[in-house]
């Protein structure tokens, strides 16, 4: 339990507006985690939001607190393993319904209207991000399962794996680097500490918020303390001291031993649609594809590969797209992000101009009139777009941070290459050659095809490999002893990352 009384909920004053999540127009201080103690009173950088006005004063961790997160959970590592599995999974099942309470009574509005301001997401789109990781922590088990040895939740505790070997923790601390693309990307962090090791959370710059709302449940729920530190911006501190690293893209930090870093979310996944006209549901379901997450998840369809007639199939997927304009955050029919950084707006304007320079055709332009730009109350908007282009084209392999697809003709034969490097590949109808030739490119992560070509991120499903193939190494023990391994013993004596 923690050692520090944990306020009811991250809707009271210190961490983001008045209680019972009534509007604070005054910024507020979002604070950093020791474990399960809060701290505000220390260094604040300022956050803007997508209008230029100030959302909150984000708390900053020095070297000293830093260091100190990370002995708390070094000491704590032997306890988490410990916990017999369903007081163990207890915790996260009584924080999926803290936070269901805190978003049934109204007490997160004011965290979700300051994080929408603070990243560009919907309001309404961020509150059900919240909702979906709720529900990925009522099943928590189920997902833990699908990673461990034969299924057993218990080796996560014991190694034992019923065979002559062990499976035993790499290291005893992970650091998880956060982005701020959609709440829902908080179950990486949630698997980590699900897998009984401590975590230390790193929020980006633009969302410091959602972490901090699952931390304050798990530590309400009776998580030991220590099991979770949370730190906003810049943790160098942690990158140096962490045994290991989960680190969002393809930007890791390069001081990072490589052996000790797991890269996860690359995007750029992409469908494939043969030559037949698959009719309006699939439309409408591919444009949803495009638009879950306001276009900022890495399953998000980022190109369409086409081996009929690319101009068509263009044009029914911009007229799909056009059933989702721009509206203002606080629509609940919002679905297009805002950009809270003008010059990534910039860059992206001239990204796309520059394609259209070169020949491409801006297929949402033909069809809506509208322009690509698009502002609303001071607030900047990129027109969910469709562009033609070729697959030789840098945006045909380019995921951007709002919907956004481009469509571009592939021979069949050349299916794998053009698709190559993705995380994802969906394939529209039932084409098992085409299935199995994108089954065979190395370089592609998954690949669904028929009821299924939508399916998007589920975490039972292997995404670059599984979490815990990273956290746990397999360790052959012949002949197998008869004593159990002995994991606390094991957890004190592994060594430092530093």
């Amino acid at each position: 339990m923690p050692d520090d009384p944990v306020p009811a909920a991250p809707g009271s004053r210190d961490v983001a507006g008045t209680p019972g999540g009534r509007s604070d127009p005054e910024p507020t201080t979002v604070p950093v985690w020791i474990g399960s103690r809060r701290v505000d009173r220390t260094r604040t950088v300022p956050l803007t939001g997508c209008d230029g006005r100030l959302v909150a004063h984000v708390a900053q961790a020095g070297r000293l607190m830093q260091h100190e997160m990370v002995e708390r959970a070094r000491q704590v590592a032997p306890l988490l393993s410990s916990v017999e599995e369903s007081a163990w999974f207890a915790h996260f099942h009584r924080a999926a319904e803290i936070v269901a309470r805190w978003l049934a009574d109204g007490r997160l509005t004011d965290p979700a209207r300051r994080l929408s301001r603070a990243t560009g997401l919907p309001e309404t789109r961020v509150l059900r991000g919240i909702a979906a990781v709720v529900g990925h922590l009522r099943r928590i088990e189920q997902i833990m399962a699908a990673q461990a040895p034969n299924g057993d939740l218990a080796a996560y505790r014991t190694g034992d794996c019923g065979a002559p070997w062990r499976w035993l923790p790499t290291g005893r601390t992970c650091m998880v680097r956060v982005p701020a693309n959609f709440p829902t990307i908080m179950i990486e962090w949630l698997q980590v500490l699900a897998a009984r090791r401590p975590v230390l959370v790193n929020t980006s710059d633009r969302d410091p918020f959602t972490a901090g709302i699952f931390v304050a449940a798990l530590y309400e729920a009776g998580l030991p303390d220590g099991a979770v530190s949370l730190v906003h911006g810049d943790a160098s501190t942690w990158v140096r001291l962490a045994d290991q690293v989960v680190w969002p893209g393809e930007h890791a930090p390069p001081q990072h031993d490589p052996a000790r870093l797991k890269t996860y979310h690359f995007g750029r996944s992409k469908v494939v649609l043969g030559d037949e006209d698959p009719g309006a549901e699939v439309w409408t379901r591919l444009a949803r594809l495009a638009f879950q997450g306001s276009g900022r998840l890495c399953t998000n369809m980022s190109a369409l590969a086409v081996t009929g007639d690319p101009v068509r199939a263009a044009r029914r997927l911009a007229e799909a797209f056009a059933r989702y304009p721009a509206r203002p955050l606080t629509e609940p029919a919002a679905r297009v992000p805002a950009f809270p950084d003008r010059t990534e707006f910039e860059a992206l304007v001239r990204m796309v101009e520059r394609e259209v320079a070169g020949g491409a055709v801006d297929v949402t332009a033909e069809v809506t009139g509208q322009p690509l730009r698009i502002e609303l109350d001071g607030v900047p908007y990129l027109r969910p777009t469709v562009l033609l282009t070729t697959a030789d084209s840098p945006l045909f392999r380019t995921e951007l941070p709002f919907p956004f697809t481009a469509v571009a003709p592939v021979e069949r034969s050349r299916l794998g290459q053009a698709c190559a490097h993705s995380l994802i590949v969906s394939v529209v109808g039932e084409d098992a050659e085409v299935v199995a030739a994108l089954a065979a490119e190395p370089t592609i992560t998954k690949v669904f095809s028929g009821a299924l070509f939508d399916r998007g991120y589920q975490p039972e499903d292997p995404q670059e490999g599984y979490l815990a193939d990273f956290l746990f190494q397999k360790k052959a023990l012949l002949p197998v002893p008869e004593a159990r391994v002995d994991k606390e013993q094991l957890c004190r004596r592994i060594p430092s990352a530093r």
